[in-house]
């Protein structure tokens, strides 16, 4: 428990110094931020009115100290293109990329463990050859590459499903299956070496001379102990996951939250991107805590 605690304050310290680098980085990028709300024959007294109107004069420390106040009174401020309410905004580009992301963790561990398993239990077979090339693969070809093969080969030349947008379940095939190919083939590998690792302990052979069935040692202790690495790196696919979908949902006209951050920097919709970039850095930082604590807690010795 102890362990657990020191992991959560120190999350929690990160989780403040990242948000605060993030909020100091976009405020230095440079750029006219009065360019979203202002026309072109504006004048510079007009430009240097409204940076005063949403606080842009005041030093960095202040600005963000009076952002997290209004965070945690549930104001998120105004869109600077449309002025429409960043809250109303999140709601939707969240549950979006939720189904998105939700759909490419499944895809990770639901194909990923399995193909991970048959290939330990099928050991230097020509099943194992397959799954590991196909593993390999998946990690060599980026997934902007592989994005664009599958919109040529599933939406272009046989037309199965949409090359973009929003709709049913065929919308979400392909960009769920790029945003999780790499994750995919890092878990075949880590889970048929963590298998055939552990498939050689003392333990596998014990249980098996007390008369133990070959299904109930891989499943229940074979798996349970192989499975502990994949826990410990589940908080990195999820920052895998949020980083690519900046990329995934752009290609895909997915209308999620990496969808809009890239939109909003290329309108220079300043508190959209402060919005958005600081809950990414959140959902990240989320992420390996809830991966670290679980790794704590599935893990016999580190309870102890």
């Amino acid at each position: 428990m102890k362990s657990v605690l020191k992991t959560t304050l120190l999350t929690l310290l990160l989780l403040i110094a990242s948000s605060l680098a993030v909020f100091a980085a976009i405020r230095l990028s440079g750029g006219d931020v009065t360019a979203a709300r202002l026309p072109a024959s504006a004048t510079a007294e007009d430009r240097e009115l409204f940076r005063q109107q949403v606080g842009l004069d005041q030093p960095i420390l202040r600005q963000y100290v009076t952002y997290v106040g209004e965070v945690f009174t549930g104001d998120l401020g105004n869109s600077l293109t449309n002025n429409a309410s960043i809250s109303s905004l999140a709601v939707e580009k969240i549950k979006n990329s939720a189904i998105l992301g939700g759909m490419s963790l499944v895809l990770v561990f639901g194909v990923g463990i399995p193909l991970g398993m048959i290939a330990a239990l099928k050991r230097n077979s020509w099943l194992d050859t397959g799954i590991t090339s196909f593993s390999v693969a998946g990690m060599a070809v980026p997934n902007f590459w592989l994005a664009l093969i599958l919109i040529y080969i599933f939406a272009t030349v046989l037309g199965w499903l949409p090359s973009a947008g929003q709709g049913g379940i065929e919308y979400l095939i392909l960009p769920a299956v790029v945003l999780s190919a790499e994750g995919i083939a890092l878990t075949v590998r880590m889970t048929r070496s963590a298998m055939i690792e552990n498939l050689s302990q003392d333990f596998v052979r014990t249980l098996r001379a007390a008369g133990l069935s070959e299904r109930r040692i891989y499943f229940k202790h074979v798996l349970r102990n192989s499975l502990l690495p994949i826990i410990s790196l589940a908080g990195l696919r999820v920052g895998q996951i949020v980083g690519y979908a900046l990329v995934v949902e752009t290609i895909f006209g997915w209308p999620g939250v990496g969808q809009q951050l890239v939109n909003a920097v290329l309108r220079r919709d300043y508190p959209v991107v402060q919005f958005f970039s600081l809950l990414l850095v959140f959902v990240v930082t989320l992420g390996n805590l809830a991966a670290s604590v679980g790794y704590t807690l599935a893990n016999p010795r580190l309870r102890k």
